[in-house]
């Protein structure tokens, strides 16, 4: 694979000297168009495009298309359930023409152009599905499914699980198999060189001749830290020939607080994190404290947590025996910094059910959640399983997020608490007062709420309906609650509810209902006088139905009101004289009947008298959008205020866990079998048993983090690999599903799991086992032998020299111009801001909403769901960065000053200070040609002075050097 350049053309001398070309050359790289057609039938489909076809693509051809285009009715002879017969097409043509979506006929017509037909003809399929399907035409409509899959597909609802668990290597339990023996053993230096040379010398190939040791030392440096090293400490490690040299080196490196921070971010693209939740409305679309769970990776990193303990307080850290430092709280943050889907429980449990089993098993489990795993044994009922384990659990308000921490300063958390009880006092005070008007109305208008219950209970004969008199229905709540309220309070209010009951059981025609209301009413006046509390009936009441026959159910509903509402303005009267005439407030009111109305409306259990937060959840829509309004302050303030302290995004489980059913089709109004808490039958075998404590998040993690479990172990030590060379030994990350490719080495990948188990699941030592390796420390050399054998060099015997990713390019620009902060923690900033913030850029703010330009320029991880493994991309715009960045312009100047190159010039002379450029950018001396080339561009810029808007000739030829191959590949 040819090196590809991103800013100067390539040399093939060392040094800048003969391929500088400075900032006019880019070398723009030629991309292959894809196929017309990408079926798996006929070619390899990228994991990606499988998830996407099998969560997008599918679940609507299946809801949209298969009744009139499927196996049994094919109208228009056009059939949409596979891809070959999609591609026949219909009577009237081809329906698909991949790659291009606006010559295709299926997205013609799904557009509902007025002179067109129109499909599907109920109604317009929504956006979202129509954009879906757009796409997938443009990438060559991808449908996987060949003859092999189909044998290892389940038959009948039935995956055989015994077959696939022996035949398919990420299946079956891990191994530690011996050393294998090579012919050039004098090359090994490590457990991982006997595989990867076995492998080699199969093929009449060796490794390549170690790299010299001022690359290393860069290698190393920047693979672990992320930050280039110095040029005293180049020097120092080239000048030290003790035989553990390099093995110091490495163990410096793991002990610096930059590693966590490098590998920390590794994680981080795994974890999908951002500071902000999506679209979420009217809400505040910012975490407040996301930032705690990336601190928290970054130091469990640096501390060397094991990796199972890792997984486990990422799942389950609530539930875990903390010692007394809650800190560990924030591990959750795995789980709850994802996308918010505009609150869709659904969609964001299935987000967690992606990144768990992707994240740390390599299986696409969400491919279930509307069908059985169309490949791997992941049937719908495993896939709600874990949904289970996840819906049992619920998230806290933030206000009520645990305390990891304390704020740096006591004086800003003062004034932040201050702050934050006056914004809360505004939230509070507004339902309070938008209750109490609730209450008002409620005692006035109960005849309103009593007709409403009345339609409910289907107790009016006839097509009769309510007349409210207020403007709207009561809200439906306020009807359940009166309805409960009645039901509850038949016997205990018998002298006020027993006409109301009578009335309601009233079962006769329409035409007769008169007649027997007027009897009841009767009735009712003859125990008027009654003083047995088992007789006696209201007598308000019974004056309210005599006053106003009624003659339907309604009738009595509005009877009951205005006896209610008269008793209401009563006591408001009273009130008003009493504090008019500044007497005291009286506490009832003298006629014993009407106090036993205004009793019940003023009674706590009554809904009229409901408490504040009852009556809040009936408030309208305005009601609603002014308190988000009120609570975005807050939330604003939680997210911008240096004195908020710290809280861990947590999950908790709920009192009663729940199980859930499948939901078919990943309809959750269709529900199929219960989904107990499990784990996958694949992994947890034949005999697993439910989970069984709580929600079952503590044994879910028991069970990946399990040395059983033969893919945990597999998939990070692959993650690790690959952030080492550049891809790793199975080149699908987050898949180790049956449609994978195997492993380049599966022997060697089953030694590292092993030993990684082994010794604690330690991540250093993983890194140690791979770096001291000769296969680490080859040299980047061509092999026109090895390159015809091997193109992809996926036997390893070279070294691929890789691009710094935009994090190591900004942080290695901060460090060489000396501004590089040593702060760390806290609460994002601003990327794109100017000046920069000198802190690393692990802890800039990541919005998932409008991702930076400079992130996107720069193949930043998708933060939108788990990321496997970065896109790497050659773009106009990364050249164009380089050459006009305000970052790269403002570091080139403070790089200039830093190092006083003018001075240094004067003082000394022009090579002396090129000279000292140099050591500092590039960590060497320049070549005497390299020299000449710097002091004849100094010549040429000497008459250019700093202006706002220009450069001088060193900061101009400091940004050469800071933006050349040598400074931003790693050999």
């Amino acid at each position: 694979m040819k090196r590809p350049w991103i800013l100067f053309h390539p040399s093939s001398k060392s040094g800048l000297a003969s391929g500088i070309c400075w900032l006019t050359v880019f070398v723009f790289s030629a991309l292959s168009a894809p196929g017309l057609s990408v079926a798996a039938n006929n070619k390899k489909i990228p994991a990606e495009q499988i998830e996407f076809f099998e969560k997008e693509i599918r679940p609507v051809l299946v809801k949209r298309c298969h009744a009139c285009h499927g196996a049994k009715k094919q109208e228009a002879s056009l059939r949409l359930d596979t891809h070959a017969w999609m591609m026949k097409g219909s009577d009237s043509g081809a329906a698909v023409v991949p790659g291009d979506p606006l010559k295709s006929r299926i997205i013609q017509v799904i557009q509902y152009h007025d002179d067109d037909s129109q499909m599907p003809p109920e109604k317009k399929m929504p956006d979202n599905e129509i954009a879906a399907l757009t796409r997938w035409v443009k990438m060559g409509t991808p449908w996987p499914f060949s003859e092999k899959d189909a044998k290892l597909a389940p038959t009948n609802g039935a995956y055989d699980y015994e077959t696939l668990a022996e035949s398919h290597w990420s299946f079956q339990p891990v191994t530690k198999p011996q050393l294998p023996e090579v012919k050039d053993s004098q090359r090994v230096s490590s457990p991982v060189d006997p595989f990867v040379i076995k492998r080699l010398e199969e093929k009449g190939l060796s490794l390549s001749p170690a790299v010299d040791r001022r690359k290393l030392i860069r290698r190393a440096t920047v693979d672990l830290i992320g930050l280039p090293p110095t040029y005293q400490e180049v020097e120092a490690f080239v000048n030290d020939q003790s035989p553990d040299a390099y093995e110091k080196l490495i163990d410096r490196l793991l002990a610096s607080p930059h590693y966590g921070e490098r590998w920390g971010r590794h994680w981080l693209d795994v974890a999908r994190y951002a500071d902000t939740k999506g679209y979420v409305f009217t809400s505040e679309r910012r975490y407040p404290y996301s930032y705690t769970y990336r601190d928290y990776v970054i130091r469990a990193f640096n501390e060397d947590l094991p990796f199972d303990q890792f997984i486990r307080e990422q799942l389950a850290a609530d539930q875990l025996d903390r010692k007394g430092d809650d800190r560990s709280l924030a591990a959750l943050g795995f789980l709850t910094v994802g996308r918010r889907y505009r609150g869709n429980i659904h969609d964001i449990t299935d987000d967690r059910i992606d990144l768990v089993s992707r994240g740390l098993l390599g299986l696409t489990a969400s491919c279930a959640r509307c069908h059985d795993h169309k490949f791997d044994p992941v049937p719908t009922k495993d896939y709600y399983g874990l949904y289970s384990v996840f819906i049992s659990s619920y998230e806290p308000e933030e206000k009520d997020l645990p305390l990891i921490g304390k704020p740096k300063s006591e004086k800003a958390y003062k004034e932040y608490q201050t702050e934050r009880a006056k914004r809360q006092k505004n939230v509070d005070d507004y339902i309070h007062g938008e209750a109490e008007k609730f209450r008002a109305t409620a005692r006035l208008t109960v005849g309103d709420v009593l007709q409403a219950v009345a339609e409910k209970q289907k107790l009016a004969a006839g097509d009769l309906k309510p007349e409210y008199e207020g403007k709207e229905a009561p809200h439906r709540r306020y009807v359940d609650l009166w309805r409960s309220y009645l039901a509850r309070n038949a016997k205990s209010q018998r002298a006020v509810l027993s006409p109301w009951n009578q009335f309601a059981a009233l079962k006769v025609k329409p035409e007769e209902i008169t007649a027997r209301a007027a009897e009841i009413v009767q009735n009712l006046s003859q125990q008027e006088a009654e003083t047995q509390a088992d007789k006696r009936v209201n007598r308000l009441i019974v004056h309210a139905l005599k006053n106003n026959p009624p003659e339907n159910i309604y009738d009595v509903c509005r009877a009951y009101g205005t006896a209610f509402k008269e008793v209401e303005q009563a006591w408001l009267k009273e009130l008003a004289e009493a504090e008019k005439a500044k007497k005291t407030r009286p506490e009832k009111l003298e006629d014993p009947a009407a106090e036993e109305l205004r009793q019940i409306l003023y009674d706590t259990d009554c809904p009229a008298a409901s408490k504040d937060e009852v009556a809040a959840s009936m408030f309208n829509r305005a009601q609603r959008n002014k308190i988000r309004q009120l609570e975005k302050q807050l939330e604003t303030l939680d997210v911008t205020s240096p004195g908020a302290p710290p809280r861990a995004m947590v999950m908790l489980d709920k009192d009663k866990p729940v199980t859930s059913h499948v939901h078919l089709r990943g309809n959750p109004g269709r529900r199929g079998d219960q989904a107990p808490r499990q784990f996958f039958r694949i992994l947890a075998g034949e005999d697993r048993k439910p989970f069984e404590k709580g929600s079952g998040r503590l044994e879910l993690a028991d069970a990946i983090a399990s040395k059983e479990n033969p893919l945990t172990a597999r998939v990070f030590v692959n993650r690790v690999w690959l952030h080492h060379f550049g891809d790793g030994l199975v080149k699908t990350p987050s898949d180790f599903g049956v449609r994978s490719d195997p492993p380049s080495h599966p022997e060697l990948l089953d030694y590292l799991a092993s030993r990684f188990m082994e010794e604690g699941w330690s991540v250093k030592s993983l890194h140690k086992i791979i770096m001291l390796s000769a296969t680490y420390q080859q040299g980047t050399q061509e092999s026109q032998q090895a390159r015809l054998i091997d193109s992809d060099n996926r036997l390893l015997w070279k070294r691929s020299p890789t691009r710094l990713d935009f994090e190591a390019m900004r942080d290695s620009l901060l460090a060489v111009s000396g501004q590089l902060s040593e702060e760390s923690e806290g609460r994002g900033f601003l990327i794109d801001q100017m000046p920069t913030e000198p802190k690393r850029t692990v802890y800039s703010f990541v919005d998932r909403n409008n991702l930076p330009n400079v992130f996107r320029t720069f193949d930043f991880a998708n933060v939108e769901s788990s990321t496997a493994q970065r896109p790497y991309t050659t773009v106009p715009q990364q050249a164009l960065f380089a050459m006009n960045s305000p970052l790269l312009i403002e570091q080139s100047r403070f790089l200039v000053k830093d190092l006083d190159l003018e001075k240094v010039a004067k003082d000394q002379d022009v090579e002396a200070a090129i000279t000292k450029l140099y050591q500092r950018v590039l960590l060497r001396n320049p070549a005497a040609e390299e020299l000449e080339l710097g002091k004849q561009f100094l010549a040429h810029h000497h008459d250019q002075i700093e202006t706002p808007i220009r450069m001088t000739g060193w900061e101009k030829y400091a940004q050469v050097l800071c933006t050349s191959n040598e400074f931003m590949f790693v050999d």
